[in-house]
């Protein structure tokens, strides 16, 4: 009897470590999250911010003697526009080409262009990138402004979920913007599809 409360103790003893072990890993994961979070908003600001003032600077043919801190020619060719979400208060600088460095920063696009009508943009699920998705509703607006400062407008037309590993799904040129991010769980992706308000746009002007 003596030797079963022993080893029934010893037990729950080990349950206890590794109880604590698993919620110091929590709040470890949860630290690292967060922290991951505030360095992208951070970065998306600072991009957003720099890129509009490019953007003003090439439309407006203003000079760095303006008081504006001009974008680098270098970095501001690895920008693709601005995506505004009203709807969600969003607005976050968008890069021409992916990577998981980068997605760690902003917005990327992932697929296709507005020309071809199958522009798809990815993000992370950090709440200040696309984290809220799923809050839109059909018939909310996106706006994009490409780097030549030219806004196209967009309505949402769906909101759904798709299996992770549906690579020609996402890219499915019959939208002309699908924007998506992944789950908490990492299985599967948010997806928004959306037309242009006016089909005409997506042509370039003559």
């Amino acid at each position: 009897m003596e030797n079963k409360m022993k080893r029934n103790k010893r037990i729950g003893l080990l349950f206890m470590a590794l109880g604590a072990l698993l919620l110091a890993g929590s709040v470890l994961l949860y630290g690292y999250n967060r922290a991951s979070e505030q360095a992208a908003s951070k970065a998306s600001d600072l991009a957003l911010r720099q890129l509009r003032e490019q953007m003003q600077q090439s439309a407006g043919g203003e000079n760095q003697q303006s008081g504006q801190q001009e974008l680098p020619k270098e970095t501001a060719a690895e920008y693709f526009g601005i995506l505004n979400v009203p709807e969600l208060g969003l607005e976050l600088p968008v890069q021409s080409e992916w990577s998981y460095p980068k997605l760690k920063e902003t917005p990327c696009v992932y697929a296709g262009s507005i020309e071809s009508g199958g522009l798809v943009i990815l993000a992370h699920n950090y709440e200040c990138h696309f984290g809220r998705l799923t809050s839109l509703h059909p018939g909310a607006q996106i706006l994009l402004t490409n780097a030549a400062g030219r806004e196209y407008r967009y309505r949402v037309e769906e909101i759904f979920t798709m299996d992770a590993a549906d690579v020609e799904k996402m890219t499915d040129s019959r939208y002309d913007l699908t924007l998506f991010t992944c789950t908490y769980s990492g299985k599967a992706r948010v997806t928004v599809r959306c037309m242009l308000e006016n089909p005409l746009d997506r042509y370039p002007e003559i």
